[in-house]
């Protein structure tokens, strides 16, 4: 069975919508690296940790979240996006939509 392709103006949406979604990641992680200093006791160095630690692990999904979206991004510049990397067909438009960086189709992505 032959690739079906995914229509040019649901890929133009999703390009759009993954291009609004890096630039909103960018900003949150760039807004993120900034510390916080809340004040100088025992406590307020406590609470400064903790909101440390809060903002390193949003980051790091973030961060994964914004390399998931630029290899999406990629795969529409060369004419790959919606394509299942494991069985090679057309990725669901509602799995798309949901989760714009979606590598394999609803059946390959339960098997990973």
């Amino acid at each position: 069975m032959g690739v079906i392709m995914i229509d040019e103006k649901f890929i133009q949406k999703q390009e759009r919508k993954i291009e609004r979604d890096i630039a909103r990641l960018k900003s949150e992680i760039e807004k993120d690296k900034k510390y916080l200093e809340i004040g100088t006791t025992n406590e307020d160095n406590a609470m400064e940790f903790e909101v440390f630690e809060e903002k390193r692990a949003y980051a790091r999904n973030a961060e994964k979240e914004l390399e998931d979206l630029e290899r999406a991004l990629k795969k529409i510049k060369k004419g790959k996006y919606g394509i299942c990397e494991k069985c090679g067909e057309p990725i669901e438009k509602g799995r798309l939509k949901a989760y714009p960086a979606a590598t394999h189709c609803v059946t390959h992505a339960k098997s990973e």
